[in-house]
């Protein structure tokens, strides 16, 4: 499958629908310490708006799950019934949201430090309040907050984000008007070592275009990490002032 042609998606200005230009991710908000939980976080990524809810470590809810040498992770995702702008409930066995909630949780596996942890477990619940776009980058990105809210010991902190093709032009962080046209790959990123930690393609991409594919998203990954790193920071020293461990 090819993408549509470019002028559908960029003008002979160069700019895109959202008036963005072809490599540059949408604006992100975001906010740690929303929830009064072990650890959460807000994000909007564009008008695609994550909250992200850490419970734990604390004991595995069954003991025959418990594992003597690493924490047992768990994940959720949640879309409310208006994220997509129309009324859509979404039924126990949501086939979409259980390839998220478990694609989220196969990056966390390799990221947090399970060992630290061993017979508990980590829980993560992700609300979709708003979907513009495939939402799981936002909600990866989320829970790296969140997980750091939490406390959680980590390898370092995870980034993800979209690219896909629109006719020879390669597009970074699609939203939705741009991803229901285009074929999309999702990645996350460890911005540390460079590594890919997921890779997800929503559709057949011409393998003479993924490499360029691939390496756009990972730049759009290094544009989130940027955002994510200084809220983090910007937590930490807020948590610093607030028990007077902070100097100047």
């Amino acid at each position: 499958m090819k993408g549509g042609p470019a002028n559908e998606f960029i003008s002979p200005e160069g700019l895109r629908v959202d008036g963005r230009r072809a490599g540059e991710v949408r604006r992100i908000r975001c906010r740690v310490g929303a929830l009064r939980a072990d650890g959460s976080a807000y994000l909007e990524q564009g008008s695609t708006k994550v909250l992200v809810r850490v419970s734990g470590p604390r004991e595995v809810a069954r003991r025959a799950k418990a594992s003597h040498d690493a924490a047992l992770l768990t994940c959720e995702f949640t879309a409310l019934p208006f994220a997509g702008g129309q009324h859509r409930p979404q039924g126990r066995g949501d086939r979409n949201a259980a390839e998220i909630a478990l694609c989220v949780r196969q990056v966390f596996e390799k990221i947090v430090q399970v060992q630290l942890y061993p017979r508990a477990q980590i829980d993560i619940a992700i609300s979709l309040l708003q979907a513009d776009g495939d939402a799981r980058a936002a909600a990866i990105n989320a829970t790296s907050l969140a997980l750091i809210d939490a406390g959680i010991a980590m390898e370092e902190v995870v980034c993800a984000c979209s690219a896909g093709l629109a006719g020879g032009a390669c597009l970074v962080d699609l939203n939705g008007q741009e991803g229901g046209g285009c074929p999309e790959a999702v990645v996350a990123l460890l911005p540390r070592s460079g590594a890919l930690s997921l890779v997800q393609l929503e559709a057949r991409i011409p393998l003479a275009s993924l490499d360029e594919v691939l390496h756009t998203a990972a730049q759009g990954c290094r544009q989130v990490h940027e955002v994510l790193q200084a809220t983090a920071e910007v937590h930490a020293q807020a948590l610093l002032h607030s028990r007077g461990n902070f100097s100047t």
